[in-house]
């Protein structure tokens, strides 16, 4: 079920709660143009949101290619309807995201029946700023979590639109991830006078301490340091921590695991 949360009269904050995690999206109103910021993980995710949007010109965004991030989108479809995102984005769905979609509808049938995946028409590398009317939305490029990833500052509102490139209690790390280019990229954010409010998608949103946390974890995490104490991660947590040391540093990773 979808709570929607007024953030302001220009923006609302869209999430769907499940046993293991949260996900939000958002919605941001121009006098021009509506984007929805992801579009969760199901066309029905998206319903409580459709009586608001009106008549404006729709643009989603993907902030990546994940399945809870781009499933939902077939609820906002129609004439006139453009499709934002990094170019890996792009490239990601024509690999990955349809095999996940078939594997997903094979494990349950019947409940992904309704996904229609819909690619970015629009892409860029580094950024990209949508003029919305009244207000913009300045997209960037942020790689770490997955390589097409990027977050959008909506400058007006002071706000910071994150996706998944930071995370309370701890973000998810993949295979290979240039821990190096993603710190560095949080650091900028972090000494940006124009970001107030940070909203990931999964956690709570707040201030830069969520930024600064992330970070603190990475930093750990890179140099082989406990990062925290792990009893109060939920299950959940415990093994996307245990993954993420698997990832940056097998051999210790093995090492823990037999002890």
């Amino acid at each position: 079920m979808t709570t929607l949360y007024q953030f302001n009269r220009r923006i609302v904050l869209t999430e769907v709660d499940f046993p293991d995690f949260l996900v939000r999206g958002a919605a941001i109103f121009g006098t021009e143009a509506v984007v929805i910021w992801d579009t969760l993980t199901h066309p029905d995710d998206l319903q409580p949101l459709l009586p608001l949007l009106n008549d404006r010109r729709r643009i989603v965004v993907y902030s990546h290619a994940d399945w809870d991030h781009a499933w939902g989108t077939a609820a906002v479809a129609g004439a006139g309807l453009s499709v934002v995102g990094h170019r890996l984005c792009r490239r990601r769905f024509d690999a990955d995201v349809p095999t996940t979609l078939e594997q997903r509808r094979i494990e349950e049938p019947g409940r992904w029946d309704a996904v229609r995946l819909l690619p970015p028409d629009e892409v860029f590398d580094e950024q990209m700023v949508l003029d919305l009317g009244g207000l913009s939305l300045e997209l960037r490029a942020l790689p770490g979590h997955t390589p097409d990833s990027i977050v959008g500052l909506i400058p007006e509102h002071r706000l910071l639109l994150m996706g998944d490139t930071v995370e309370t209690p701890l973000p998810c790390i993949p295979p290979g991830c240039r821990l190096n280019r993603w710190q560095s990229e949080l650091e900028r954010w972090l000494a940006d006078p124009r970001v107030t409010t940070v909203v990931p998608a999964h956690g709570p949103w707040g201030g830069k301490e969520i930024i600064r946390r992330t970070l603190d974890y990475l930093e750990d995490l890179g140099a082989g340091r406990p990062p925290m104490n792990l009893g109060d991660l939920t299950p959940f947590y415990h093994q996307t921590h245990a993954d993420n040391l698997q990832h940056c540093h097998p051999a210790i990773s093995a090492n823990t695991d037999n002890q």
